[in-house]
């Protein structure tokens, strides 16, 4: 392993009374840096988006490549609460895309009256089985004793969403609502494809499950989606948050995290997205993946690692992901605080050097989104 070429490396935002987390990051057309984050208030404990009805999405803009960011504003609108990680799309003709999955949320009375809102309700007794099953936090154990009086509402299913904004992400005044039968539910956290014949290719995993990724298209520019077709599923196997990309030769690769075995895998289509190879790993340790195809044509995948030493890494790959450079992995950012870290997602810039967005807490113990320019 090795140090990436640090330019800079600088905070977008943190506050002492929020909990900012899990970023996006995209470039308009006039180089404006776009960046969506999870936000909700800062709490004893950690809660991440499937637990905690007061999570938004939000988005800051730079247009000085990181030297300063906007503050963050509600994206949609507040509307949409409850979210889990938002994702932003710049189409060739400036449109901008923003696609986000809620769920809904009900307080613990109403959830347990009659008639239930809902066929099928989650409630702290199952949220905190899923905290403690997934060993990401260690919020389980501070509230085992007591579950409802830390989380005292109920999850409901959700929907999942495409906005899309014609200014530059300053509002987005179309919104469309993602049919994805048979399918429960589509989350996704890396934003479309825009495919060389103009289609939009749009990955989600199968939400409430986290354990299958798939696709909707679109033919008229996000405002309209199509049939969702499936990219990867495999027994004995929990795939999630998927990134995806076409490579110059017109093949998709997909790329997505695998809770069982804890390392990437990654899957092929030369169709234009129809049919799918079976899910192979990489032997990337990290996750979840975003893939970048940089100007030079290699392929950049990012990734955090919750392990000592807690670090914001990247890996190339020299023929379109079929190997790794996994004797030269890169170190954007390492020894961090602790494995409240990660997602990151990178961007070339004008100048060819590039832009990671990520999260992390700092000394004092504050998560906030911070960014790290650099060059390979």
């Amino acid at each position: 392993m090795r140090d990436a070429n640090i330019i800079t490396v600088g905070t977008i935002f943190r506050d002492e009374f929020s909990y900012s987390s899990h970023p996006h990051v995209a470039v308009t057309k006039n180089g404006t840096i776009l960046v969506v984050f999870n936000q909700t208030r800062r709490r004893a404990y950690i809660l991440h988006p499937p637990h905690d009805p007061e999570y938004r999405n939000v988005i800051v803009r730079s247009t000085d490549s990181g030297n300063s960011w906007s503050s963050p504003e509600v994206v949609p609108g507040y509307q949409f609460h409850g979210t889990e990680c938002a994702s932003l799309t710049v189409l060739r003709n400036g449109t901008v895309l923003l696609n986000q999955w809620f769920f809904r949320w009900y307080p613990l009375g109403r959830a347990r009256s009659e008639p239930s809102p809902e066929p099928h309700l989650y409630y702290p007794d199952d949220f905190l089985r899923e905290l403690i099953e997934s060993g990401e936090l260690p919020t389980g154990g501070k509230i085992a004793y007591a579950p409802e009086k830390f989380v005292p509402w109920a999850r409901g299913h959700g929907e999942s969403w495409v906005h899309l904004s014609n200014d530059d992400s300053h509002s987005f005044t179309e919104s469309t609502q993602v049919g994805t039968n048979p399918f429960h539910g589509g989350y996704g956290m890396r934003g479309a494809v825009e495919l060389n014949d103009g289609a939009l290719l749009l990955t989600l995993n199968d939400i409430p499950e986290y354990q299958t990724i798939f696709t909707v298209k679109s033919y008229d520019g996000g405002k309209q989606w199509r049939e969702p077709t499936l990219v990867a599923r495999k027994p004995g196997h929990l795939f999630t948050e998927a990134a995806m990309v076409q490579l110059k030769n017109g093949d998709l690769i997909t790329a997505m995290r695998d809770d069982t075995t804890r390392l990437l895998h990654t899957c092929r289509s030369s169709d234009g997205g129809k049919t799918w190879s079976a899910p192979q790993s990489t032997g990337i340790d990290g996750y979840p993946p975003h893939l970048l195809i940089l100007s030079d044509g290699r392929l950049l995948c990012t990734m955090g690692r919750r392990q000592p030493d807690f670090s914001i890494r990247a890996v190339v790959s020299g023929d379109g992901g079929n190997t790794w450079d996994l004797d030269e992995v890169i170190c954007i950012r390492g020894n961090l605080s602790n494995k409240d870290l990660g997602y990151p997602a990178t961007v070339e810039l004008h100048d060819h050097s590039l832009l990671t967005v990520y999260y992390c807490q700092d000394e004092r113990g504050i998560t906030g989104v911070e960014f790290a320019r650099w060059r390979i």
